[in-house]
């Protein structure tokens, strides 16, 4: 089974996702482009927008920073 491109861009930023310190972000949408946040705040479609006005050719992972009271399993 081969793996595409897009699966491995997405997994090494998922993987940079899971060890960053994001406490800062709790409760916000955050977009991540090499190793980095390149946006954030409470509007997920802000969020996306400014990502892809700052980085036209990339592809974001983006996510929601859980705060306090989310429970993940």
């Amino acid at each position: 089974m081969s793996l595409s491109l897009g699966y491995i861009t997405m997994k090494t930023k998922y993987s940079a996702f899971l060890s960053m310190d994001l406490s800062s972000f709790k409760g916000q949408w955050v977009a991540i482009s090499n190793k980095k946040v390149v946006s954030h705040g409470k509007s997920v479609k802000a969020v996306y927008s400014e990502a892809k006005a700052k980085l036209p050719n990339s592809r974001p992972l983006i996510t929601k920073v859980p705060d306090e009271k989310t429970l993940i399993f």
